[in-house]
């Protein structure tokens, strides 16, 4: 009887199938995984693998099918491997780079006119697929993950000083208007602006230093050109003009702090992970030169393995901390602060409530603030997977961010839908949340 059961079991792994739906969709969006004809109760492993670039990543988990031989990922738990319980992303935000690649991946699209292609398997039995090149399934399928919705216009930007991207939702609009910016890796890194546009925003992903002909170094960056930007943002004609979005992510903190405290056209401001003072160079405005908080090296620890943790490097609590401080009182704007407590880049839940103490006793109230356990430095779009540590390559070295996967994953979709709701009701007029 148990070799005609196991015959069976083979007959029916012969016919599995796995389905996604929808099978394309943006980054942001879930989607439902089911296995068919499978054996009663067959242990089986669900796959999934995808290559950026070099980089590869992929995740596993184990799961049992149900009497019917079927696998409903959003409402059956899973039994092991990098995530367990009832998770219908799980496959996704809990990837991890595969062995064998050097220390640091960031799983970034760079090319934002591709899609993310996930490769899901499925395999027999309970087996850890990581590290395996060869192992055999009895079924698979392709997934296409968007950061770039159908329709959505991308456009190189070379006006003036200003650099970056613009991205434009379809139709005629108005569209509210959203700046992005990142951090002190410099570059232009086009995603999350994609995305923000795909979720109906007109988006101009910025650069500041190390992109095309801009400064080399963030050290010779001015106000002015992030004014410059909004202004040439809010001229379009397909664009709402009363008040510009800014988002930014570590470094741009500051920036985006700063903007909103002495811009009137900054409708609203989201600083994830960030700082709260001006850091490692003065900031001029028109005739104003902010001060600065140096970093202090000597605030710099370093694992046996020669990664850094850079939490301590700033003290905001003394000079010339306190003067370099961004005066966010003067903010008019609604301020998002988005924070993790076990980020190892920043102590960015201090600098978030440093900065709210400044608001509240200048009678501010105009400030929300997301504060999130067990996550870590790189808050991203939902499901995206949990970097613990990354390479940044203006340092050179290998950067702690902190953070568990599932606790991070949580932070990361629960602050998207808060920030496309904060836009939405402080950015966009036409929006039935607008208070505009």
């Amino acid at each position: 009887m148990l070799q005609i059961a196991r015959i069976q079991c083979r007959k029916m792994s012969m016919q599995a199938r796995v389905l996604v739906s929808p099978a394309t969709a943006l980054v942001d969006d879930k989607v439902d995984i089911t296995v068919e004809r499978l054996a009663p109760r067959q242990p089986v492993t669900l796959h999934a693998r995808l290559a950026e670039g070099t980089a590869r990543f992929q995740s596993y988990a184990h799961y049992r099918a149900d009497d019917t031989g079927r696998i409903v990922v959003a409402k059956q738990p899973s039994l092991g491997g990098l995530y367990t319980g009832v998770d219908q992303m799980g496959l996704f935000w809990s990837m991890q780079p595969s062995p064998g690649q050097k220390p640091g991946l960031r799983l970034r699209k760079k090319d934002v006119s591709t899609p993310f292609l996930v490769d899901v398997r499925v395999h027999e039995g309970h087996v850890d697929v990581m590290g395996e090149e060869n192992l055999s399934w009895l079924t698979n399928t392709t997934v296409e993950r968007w950061y770039l919705g159908h329709g959505v216009k991308r456009v190189p930007v070379r006006e003036g000083r200003v650099r970056g991207t613009l991205f434009l939702p379809p139709g005629d609009g108005p569209f509210a208007a959203v700046i992005d910016m990142f951090g002190s890796t410099g570059g232009l890194a086009e995603y999350r602006a994609a995305l923000l546009a795909s979720r109906g925003f007109a988006v101009l992903a910025l650069a500041f230093f190390a992109y095309d002909d801009l400064p080399k170094e963030m050290v010779n960056v001015d106000l002015d050109y992030f004014e410059e930007a909004a202004d040439w943002l809010l001229n379009l004609p397909n664009v709402q003009s009363h008040g510009v979005g800014v988002v930014a992510t570590s470094k741009g903190v500051e920036i985006a702090l700063s903007m909103a405290a002495h811009m009137d056209k900054v409708a609203a401001a989201v600083g994830i992970s960030g700082y709260t003072a001006v850091t490692a160079a003065p900031l001029r405005y028109k005739d104003t030169v902010f001060p600065c908080a140096p970093w202090e090296l000597d605030g710099i620890a370093y694992t046996d393995e020669g990664y850094v943790d850079v939490r301590n490097v700033l003290d905001t609590t003394k000079e010339p901390g306190i003067k370099a401080c961004v005066q966010v009182e003067k903010a008019r704007c609604p301020i998002m602060f988005v924070t993790a407590e076990d980020d190892l880049s920043t102590k960015a839940v201090f600098f978030a409530n440093q900065a709210i103490d400044r608001m509240k006793a200048h009678g501010k109230t105009n400030y929300t603030l997301l504060q999130y356990p067990k996550a870590g430095h790189l808050i991203e779009p939902p499901y995206t997977p949990h970097c613990a540590l990354y390479y940044h390559r203006v340092f050179d070295w290998c950067m702690l961010a902190g953070g568990e996967p599932k606790g991070h994953a949580a932070a990361q979709e629960d602050s998207w839908h808060k920030i496309l709701s904060f836009f939405k009701t402080h950015v966009d007029k036409n929006s039935t949340q607008s208070r505009l």
